[in-house]
C-alpha cells in the first residue's frame, strides 16, 4: 500500500496581514454599529413608552452595548 502526500505551500506573511487586518476592520465596524445601535434604541421617535417593553429596550441595549464593546476591544488586537 502506497501514500502519496502533495507539500501544502506555505502561507505568505502579507496573506496573513490582509486576512488580520480585513477582521479587525469587520469587528470594529460590528462594534460600532452594535454600539451605535444601543443608544439608537433609546432616540427612536414613536417608540411604546409601555413599562414591559422599557425593560426589555434596556436589556437589549445592555447586550448591544456590551457586545459592541467587547468586539471594539477585540479589534484593538494583541495590545
Amino acid at each position: 500500500m502506497t501514500a502519496y502526500t502533495t507539500p501544502i505551500p506555505p502561507r505568505t506573511p502579507a496573506a496573513g496581514l490582509a486576512l488580520g487586518l480585513f477582521l479587525r476592520a469587520v469587528l470594529l465596524v460590528v462594534g460600532s454599529g452594535l454600539t451605535m445601535a444601543a443608544f439608537g434604541l433609546w432616540l427612536m421617535p414613536g417608540a411604546s413608552q409601555l413599562p414591559e417593553l422599557a425593560l426589555i429596550k434596556l436589556g437589549l441595549s445592555l447586550f448591544f452595548l456590551i457586545g459592541g464593546l467587547c468586539c471594539i476591544t477585540g479589534a484593538r488586537g494583541g495590545h
